[in-house]
């Protein structure tokens, strides 16, 4: 039997409370009415009485009434009315109830806050009272408000209170009830990590789901089997009843012959005293003897066949309930059956559609890779360092950007909301908007007005405008916390900002921590505050540490507790004499050996730079520049449009970008172009079609075509259209910019 959601109980309870009221006011009229005006006054008298005890119970009534005509929000207004009254009282057994009406209808009418308002009233008094059914209800029912709201963590917490107390009761002291509210807990985390698009924690409480299910479903079966052999031992009851009603009526039967014997001797004996006088009257004795024998007789056939009558009716009877519950049993069985196999083919479609999930993350993932900085940029530029980058799924929301103005260095390592795609998403937006804020600030500017704040304020305005963000309390709190640094190689200096995420440097044998502002990058209540600007003097063998918070916050331990940043600092100062790769192995193992059988909770990123005399300006492998070539771009997936631009910013082009193949025969038709990328499938025109126009009027333009599936017949079209170069996504950065070198040359 599976969970009834009290909200669906509202109706049905409120329903026996107002025939309750109806018939405490049968003596009135039936008109609904009437019945309202009566109660508002003997409301209005039992206040001027100051009868709190009646004044609740109108009170009460009046909402009953209100909702039983669909009237809700007078139905809340009087149940408040009530609540306040009952409240004065300290009558708690009035209040939870009236609690929880108010939270439902205010359910029913999608105003979820003042449900959970009202649901976590109830809750305070369960839990004062030790009610643990009434507790794990209200916390279900307030992440049900929350999942409404999409405030999918606040639901978790709560939905995850409600299992852990349910499931702490041993399985075989626990009820239907709170079996059933164990299965909804697991339902809701399901359908949250669903939504949160997280496959692995979706399918996890799916299935505890539909195991509770199965267990229930189970112990009702066992209830039936237990009726059925309840029935099968009255029916060998009755029959041991009849066998001994036949033995009383034999003994009644024996007991009537020996009456019969001592008679027929009393006659005989008056024979013999009167011989031939009653001789005549003997013979009509042993007549009417034998004629009160067979009449006995027959009457103890006749009960001795009604009782056989009686158990063979008692035996058809239970035979036919034996049957019935056969029947019902197999029907039953015949339903599970089908339950089974239909979750056998639902589990086949979601691994199907898990697979085709993971496909698309896998090459999310490689896109991911490929935005990141690589490692030949941090090589060139530090001899000691390290990147502990540990995604908690195949993407990750955290990220860290690099770049170089001139003999500056810009480091930052952010954390977006979130994590898996959703997350890795906002990093794509993070790496494309900070690199056009700081090529922005130097071409419009100068270098030397490369400040770490004016970076993170640029930043904020660009993802509240992109994100559409204006403060109303349902919209996604998407953003980021970051940690930015400016390091001047020549003058030695080290410029912070940060937005949550602090600064630690060891210095001494000490660590120094840089504190960050208390908001992030998104809308904000001090959005219109700038960030703060740290100045620092480094020196030589400083060892600078930027981070996410996913390391602090992981569960582990003895007893299941966050790692901390008191014990991250601890680490690192053990640890900081080691070579850089060195921490980032004991820093890994450290993290490994605190979380044991926990799940990991968030992404992970650790960058750890050691600052000395051997600093150096990161230079490109090829030292490529190509600032007076134009490259048109033909891409209408942002995703893809960020990678290339990417990839193509230490090359110093010039990236121009249209969304269609009609945009770009349009503007290759106006304008000067060096080169074109061309994606294939693009709304409008696709790629094959607008190259082959391009090449008609300017042959003279090379053309790459780029699709996301490396297919035979695709190859051969690209090159019948005119093209004069192919390349599958996800790109090979090396391949890509060497085949647009041999064709701008």
């Amino acid at each position: 039997m599976g969970f009834l959601n009290s909200r669906k109980i509202l109706s049905v309870f409120i329903s026996a409370i107002f025939i309750s009221g109806l018939c405490l006011g049968s003596g009135y009229t039936d008109n609904i009415q009437s019945r309202i005006e009566e109660y508002k006054n003997l409301i209005g008298q039992y206040e001027a009485q100051g009868n709190k005890t009646e004044l609740a119970r109108y009170y009460n009534l009046l909402a009953n009434t209100y909702y039983s005509i669909d009237v809700k929000a007078e139905a809340i207004k009087y149940y408040i009315l009530a609540s306040e009254v009952n409240e004065a009282m300290g009558n708690e057994n009035a209040l939870k109830t009236l609690y929880f009406n108010i939270g439902v209808i205010s359910d029913e009418q999608q105003d979820y806050q003042s449900a959970i308002k009202y649901y976590e009233k109830s809750l305070a008094i369960h839990r004062k009272r030790k009610d643990l059914t009434g507790e794990i209800s209200d916390l279900l029912n307030i992440a049900r408000s929350f999942q409404s709201l999409k405030y999918y963590a606040e639901s978790n917490s709560r939905a995850e209170l409600a299992n852990q107390k349910a499931a702490g009761i041993e399985q075989t002291k626990r009820s239907n009830e709170m079996n059933s509210l164990l299965a909804e807990s697991c339902k809701i985390l399901a359908d949250n990590y669903d939504a949160l698009g997280n496959s692995q924690k979706f399918t996890e409480y799916n299935s505890y789901y539909t195991a509770i299910q199965k267990q229930i479903a189970k112990q009702e079966r066992e209830a039936l089997v237990s009726e059925k052999n309840q029935a099968e031992l009255q029916a060998r009851s009755s029959q041991e009843a009849v066998s001994s009603m036949r033995d009383t009526l034999g003994e009644v039967l024996e007991q009537n012959r020996e009456m019969q014997y001592q008679n027929l001797l009393l006659n005989q004996q008056n024979e013999l005293n009167e011989k031939e006088k009653a001789r005549k009257e003997a013979e009509n004795q042993q007549l009417k003897a034998r004629e009160e024998t067979r009449r006995t007789q027959i009457i103890a056939l006749i009960v001795l066949l009604g009782f056989f009558i009686l158990i063979v009716f008692l035996v058809l009877m239970q035979s036919r309930a034996k049957k019935k519950a056969n029947r019902l049993l197999m029907e039953q069985n015949n339903e599970i059956e089908r339950q089974k196999n239909k979750i056998g083919e639902q589990h086949e479609l979601a691994e199907k559609q898990k697979k085709r999930i993971t496909d698309s993350i896998l090459y999310a993932q490689r896109i991911q890779k490929a935005v990141l900085p690589q490692e030949e940029f941090f090589s060139a530029a530090f001899n000691d360092y390290f990147i502990l980058y540990k995604p908690k799924d195949i993407v990750s929301g955290d990220f860290y950007w690099t770049a170089q103005k001139g003999g500056t260095l810009i480091l930052a390592v952010a954390d977006c909301t979130g994590h898996g795609v959703p997350g890795a998403f906002m990093s794509m937006l993070g790496v494309a908007y900070l690199n056009e804020i700081v090529n922005k600030i130097v071409i419009n500017q100068h270098i030397s007005n490369l400040n770490a704040d004016d970076i993170l304020n640029q930043l904020r305005e660009m993802i509240i405008t992109s994100l559409h963000q204006t403060g109303d309390i349902t919209e996604p709190k998407d953003g980021m916390d970051i940690a930015l640094c400016l390091i001047d190689l020549k003058n030695r200096k080290l410029q912070y900002a940060g937005a949550n995420n602090p600064l630690y440097i060891i210095r001494n044998k000490e660590i120094i921590e840089y504190k960050a502002d208390k908001m992030p990058v998104s809308y904000h209540q001090k959005k219109d505050i700038s960030f703060s600007r740290i100045s620092i003097n480094w020196e030589t063998d400083d060892r600078i540490y930027l981070f996410s918070d996913g390391y602090v916050d992981q569960f582990g331990g003895d007893k299941g507790l966050k790692f901390m940043s008191r014990r991250f600092k601890d680490t690192l100062l053990s640890i900081h004499t080691h070579s850089m790769k060195d921490q980032a192995r004991l820093l890994d193992k450290a993290f490994d050996d605190w979380r044991g059988e926990h799940t990991q909770l968030d992404d992970i990123l650790i960058i750890g730079i050691r600052l000395g005399a051997e600093v150096s300006p990161a230079k490109s492998a090829e030292n490529i520049d190509w600032s007076d070539k134009t490259i048109l771009i033909a891409e209408d997936t942002d995703v893809n449009y960020f990678l290339m631009a990417a990839v193509l910013k230490q090359t110093r082009v010039n990236l121009v970008r249209v969304k269609d193949g009609l945009e770009a025969v349009e503007f290759v038709k106006n304008n000067e172009v060096d080169l074109i990328l061309m994606d294939i499938n693009m709304p409008g025109m696709n790629g094959y079609d607008a190259t082959k126009i391009i090449k008609q009027h300017r042959k003279d333009i090379p053309v790459i075509i780029q699709t996301a599936m490396h297919l035979d017949e695709d190859d051969r079209e690209a090159f019948q259209v005119g093209a004069d170069d192919y390349i599958a996504k996800p790109i090979d950065l090396k391949t890509f910019i060497k085949k647009i070198g041999q064709l701008l040359q």
